[in-house]
């Protein structure tokens, strides 16, 4: 799924069910799905939105709580190229995945090493890719991370609702354009793929930069508010669904 603020691309998410839409707190959403690339949506859904439910605790200066669900007015039917993703199971990963745990995120942002976050703004997001892009990164520990950004000049906090994923040399990272998509990780008795974190934020240096981590929403601390927030117990990795 994407957000197109007018015909921009710059956001994902996941299909939890066939009625509701997992991403980051966007406040102007577009939803298609099945989608590869952006300049043919012949084969891909399109679906109107009845309601954006964002987490009301969210705060755009530290980026806590960036999390919403997204209700389609017409339910989606499944297929080979669209699927919903599991929920971590309630009460068994609070804690979030493990580290060094290796998670899939796919996304339109950045691919280019050469483009700066400031070129894309300019662009009017022109340098976003056209082509659905997949990158693995592994998990960072929770003090790594906070400590990175700690020892960075301005106001940047890794809280506990939020995890770290990337390479200490860089070189691989999620970027502007991607905000919203799902870190995946599959379980490994049931092969299902579970959204464990939310493309959310990162330092101010270029995506993929030595020791500047790639920062998450944990989605394992919002189980409870999705299944409230939308009246639907989803699915979970133990294939347990409402």
């Amino acid at each position: 799924m994407e957000m197109i603020p007018n015909d921009k691309w710059f956001g994902s998410g996941a299909l939890l069910s066939e009625s509701w839409v997992l991403t980051a707190a966007h406040e102007h959403v577009t939803v298609y799905l099945g989608l590869h690339d952006v300049r043919n949506r012949v084969d891909a859904v399109n679906r109107t939105v009845e309601k954006i439910v964002l987490h009301e605790a969210f705060d755009i200066r530290n980026y806590n709580h960036d999390i919403a669900l997204v209700k389609l007015k017409e339910k989606v039917t499944m297929g080979p190229y669209v699927m919903p993703v599991c929920l971590p199971q309630s009460g068994r990963e609070l804690e979030g995945p493990e580290p060094n745990t290796l998670g899939l995120v796919a996304g339109w942002g950045i691919s280019n090493p050469n483009v700066t976050v400031d070129e894309v703004i300019s662009s009017g997001m022109r340098t976003l890719s056209h082509v659905l892009q997949y990158v693995k990164l592994p998990v960072v520990l929770h003090a790594e991370c906070k400590e990175s950004y700690e020892s960075r000049s301005g106001n940047y906090s890794v809280t506990e609702n939020m995890f770290c994923a990337g390479y200490y040399e860089g070189g691989k990272d999620t970027c502007l354009g991607d905000s919203g998509g799902a870190f995946v990780i599959q379980d490994l008795e049931t092969q299902r793929w579970v959204a464990q974190g939310l493309v959310s934020w990162g330092g101010p240096e270029e995506c993929g930069s030595k020791q500047v981590y790639g920062v998450y929403t944990k989605v394992s601390n919002y189980v409870d508010w999705l299944q409230e927030k939308s009246g639907w117990t989803f699915k979970d990795a133990a294939n347990r669904d409402g």
